[in-house]
């Protein structure tokens, strides 16, 4: 069968010769994997259209039971070229790509994170700040994909933040300094500003995120706590964020 969707590169790795294996994030379909026949020798069906960040109409061949799409051509919509030629542009992406990869389901239609990741990449190549744009993507993200961290009180007591709060990313929620326990671990902790600033961003429609003007500290508080939560989804670390934090360390 034959469809073509309107679809973001995810990755792309050489298949033997000639061949190149695909995954692409798609807004009829979610997330895809295929293969583009003979990619490396044919400039006109694809040119430069399977790189990492590309927004692409994708034209498919599938077939019922076939784990992998065959993917015939792509028309490149928007190339992105700006973020690959910054390395903190690109580690923060890399970052978001990785993110989609691991976390949406193979084949599930989710249109408003598609629509996410798009916005947020033209945002990215037009030079908004790269980890202010990253927390607001997993900020959203995670909130779509049924992941949003509870962050409006206390999970033990139920008091709402008036001072730091100590992000617990294994229950996917804050306590107050008065319930926990420690471990003798460095805490994670957040301020009333960063939680804040969470909903704030989490409320609000994407045309005007760009008027969120949060601090280095909020940004910093917020980053530690989302790596923390993601690791207890996932149950490991995303390996792009150590380049992350080799190319932008003040971030962290």
């Amino acid at each position: 069968m034959k469809s073509k969707t309107e679809a973001i590169i995810i990755s792309s790795m050489n298949l033997g010769e000639a061949d190149k294996l695909v995954t692409i994030f798609s807004l009829d379909r979610g997330m895809l994997k295929g293969v583009a026949k003979n990619a490396r020798k044919s400039f006109k069906r694809f040119g430069a259209g399977l790189e990492s960040f590309t927004l692409v109409r994708a034209h498919l061949y599938e077939r019922e039971h076939q784990e992998l799409a065959r993917i015939e051509s792509v028309d490149i919509i928007e190339q992105h070229a700006s973020i690959g030629s910054d390395l903190g542009r690109a580690a923060s992406g890399a970052v978001m790509l990785e993110l989609v990869r691991e976390l949406s389901p193979l084949g599930e239609r989710n249109a408003q994170a598609f629509l996410l990741l798009s916005h947020i990449l033209h945002l990215l190549d037009e030079g908004e700040e790269p980890l202010f744009l990253l927390n607001i993507f997993k900020i959203k993200f995670l909130s779509l994909l049924g992941y949003q961290p509870k962050l409006d009180h206390c999970l033990s007591c139920g008091i709402q933040p008036k001072g730091e709060m100590v992000f617990l990313g294994m229950k996917g929620g804050i306590l107050c300094p008065a319930c926990m326990v420690s471990s003798g671990e460095p805490q994670v902790t957040l301020s009333p500003g960063a939680v804040g600033f969470y909903y704030q961003a989490l409320r609000m429609e994407m045309d005007k995120i760009s008027r969120l003007k949060p601090s280095s500290s909020i940004v910093r508080e917020l980053d530690r706590a989302f790596s923390d939560h993601t690791f207890h989804i996932l149950g490991k670390r995303l390996k792009s964020t150590e380049f992350l934090k080799a190319v932008l360390p003040l971030g962290y």
